[in-house]
């Protein structure tokens, strides 16, 4: 079974979005979103990018 996204709507009407492994463990969490299609737009980005997506060890230029 593959990961998955999943889009909440809060109290205040904003929107974001958590993508889980498929052991249901909590793989990241997206920033707030005022609308349900920004929301998912910002999940097609991270689909359409995240396999290009380059390790930076940040700490290791410190």
């Amino acid at each position: 079974m593959p990961g998955k996204f999943e889009v909440h709507q809060d109290k205040a009407q904003e929107f974001r979005f958590t993508l889980k492994a498929a052991t249901g463990e909590v793989i990241a969490m997206s920033e707030v979103f005022d609308s349900r299609e920004a929301c998912e737009k910002s999940i097609e980005s991270v689909r359409k990018h995240a396999p290009y997506a380059k390790l930076v060890d940040s700490a290791a230029s410190s």
